[in-house]
Order: structure tokens, then sequence, then C-alpha cells
């Protein structure tokens, strides 16, 4: 998985403690990066600073709420001391609904979806962005892990998809307003994937629109149609390369093993 266009770069992960994001920190470390990950599981950033302990100071590891900006900057800053520029933020941290439609969806749930997913990625971007234009050479990428349901209205609950959608309308303007400074944005369009996301099934899911969502799309054998986080992982490193990220610059890029089928 090794790549030497990564070597050297250093790249900014959040929820990068778990699943995907832990998996393309690792291959980002393993391709000879600087990496930083923040993530709000105290435990898991305990464990995975553990097992990194072989790559002695190439990396960083911090407990921070993506929904505390002055937390963010702060992160941001540190990052950028410490390794002298930031060249890559993989927007990854996010979290799950459990399928309510909007009339079911609760005041707090709706908040703290939008807040994660949308108003994180925000924080992040801002921080990122205002990096890359201050940094000497200018530049750097952004890369969204968004999913399927940023362009498809019934393959999660109306939080979730509200999110998406809204992180793809965010992706697509940063690429207008600072793609001519060399600062590149990209959507990744995920489909199922094994990850921590599933965590917000663990107390309860709404049966009735979950059984109407999985009615409205092609049948889901997770043996076949899970996308596997390490090839996930390769896209961010190939994207890691800035012309292949000015070359789709603004894209949303489907890796979701043709599910829902084209």
């Amino acid at each position: 998985m090794a790549t030497s266009s990564a070597a050297g770069k250093t790249i900014v992960i959040t929820g990068g403690a778990g699943g995907l994001g832990k998996v393309i920190a690792s291959a980002f470390l393993e391709a000879g990066a600087n990496v930083a990950i923040f993530d709000v599981h105290e435990g898991r950033l305990k464990e995975t600073a553990a097992e990194w302990e072989k790559y002695g100071d190439k990396f960083i590891t911090a407990q921070t709420d993506i929904t505390d900006e002055t937390a963010v900057n702060t992160f941001f800053t540190s990052v950028s001391a410490k390794f002298g520029r930031i060249d890559l933020l993989v927007n990854n941290a996010g979290i799950m609904d459990k399928f309510d439609g909007v009339g079911t969806t609760s005041a707090d749930m709706w908040n703290r979806i939008i807040g994660v997913n949308l108003t994180g990625a925000y924080l992040c971007t801002k921080a990122a962005v205002n990096a890359f234009e201050t940094q000497s050479p200018v530049g750097g990428t952004i890369i969204n892990i968004a999913s399927i349901s940023a362009v498809r209205g019934l393959n999660a609950g109306a939080a979730y998809t509200a999110s998406k959608h809204g992180l793809l309308g965010l992706v697509r303007n940063t690429a207008g307003f600072y793609g001519p400074k060399g600062i590149y944005s990209i959507a990744f369009l995920m489909g199922g994937m094994d990850t921590n996301i599933l965590d917000a099934f663990a107390t309860g899911v709404n049966q009735e629109n979950m059984a109407a969502v999985s009615a409205s799309n092609p049948p889901f054998d997770p043996a076949v149609t899970y996308v596997n986080l390490n090839d996930a992982a390769k896209y961010c490193l190939f994207f890691s390369d800035p012309g292949a990220a000015r070359a789709s610059n603004g894209a949303a890029i489907s890796i979701n093993n043709n599910w829902p089928t084209a």
C-alpha cells in the first residue's frame, strides 16, 4: 500500500482512532507520511498511540471534540507547529442516525448528527483552508468521507441524509472558491462499510423505516457489498498527489461496490 507520493507529507484525519479513519491513518504512516489524528474516544486513542509507537515522532493523537471550534483550531495550529505544514485533511468523523424520518427525529438527534457530520466538517475545512492559505507553498487537499446518502433520498434517516447532502454542498463550494489557489476539495460517496459508525444501532433502530430503506434498494449482502477499508484508504493515498486532486477538484467519487447499482 505504500506510495512515494505521500512520503513526507502531513495528513490530518478526524475520527482517526478507529474504523476507516484508523485504516487511512495507518496507510499514510506506512507510506512515510506524518499523521495527526483526533477523536473523541479516549480509549481508542490510547490503543492507537500504543500500536503506532514504532513510528516514533511521525504522529500526533489528541482527544478533541470536532464541534468545538476553539479545540479544532488549537489542534490544527499544533500540527502545523510540529510538522511545518499540512498537506491533506481527511474529514472522516461521522455518526449515523437510527433511520428516523423527519416526523420522528428528535431535535437532540438532529442537532447531534448535523453537529458532527456537517458542522464538524465545516470547522475542520475552515481550519484547513486557513492553514493552506498561509503556509509556503500555498495549497492542500481536503477529502470528505461522504456517503451514497449525499445523493440519494432513502438510504438512511432524515438527519444523516441531510447532513451528507449538506457536506456535498460544502465540498463543491470549497472547490469552486479555493481551487484556483491550489486548494482542492473532493467527496467520497461511500457505500456500506464495517466501521464504528454502526455503533449508533446498539441502542435500537427504527425497524419500520429500515425496512422501507431495504425495500427501496437492491439486497445488501455484507460479504459481497461491504467496501474493504484498505481499498478505501488507497483512494486517499492516490488523492494526496496534488495533480490527482486538482483533476478531480469538486468531484463526488463513488466508492460503493456498485451498491445501489448505478
